[in-house]
């Protein structure tokens, strides 16, 4: 009979793995929010909104 060895497997980077996906879905949420706000508010000609809009996508984008 054939024996596989058994693979040492790391909590820890499975946890990183997952944070860095989690991380990913979530910046791509918030993008896609902002420039969809941010087209509505330019739509409905609302400049308050507009700008704080921008103002908020632009510290997201760091």
């Amino acid at each position: 009979m054939v024996q596989y060895k058994q693979q040492k497997r790391d909590p820890f980077a499975f946890s990183l793995i997952a944070q860095m996906v989690l991380d990913e879905a979530l910046h791509n949420y918030y993008k896609a929010y902002y420039e969809r706000e941010i087209d509505n508010a330019l739509d409905q000609k609302d400049k308050d909104r507009f700008m704080k809009l921008t103002a908020e996508y632009k510290a997201f984008l760091g």
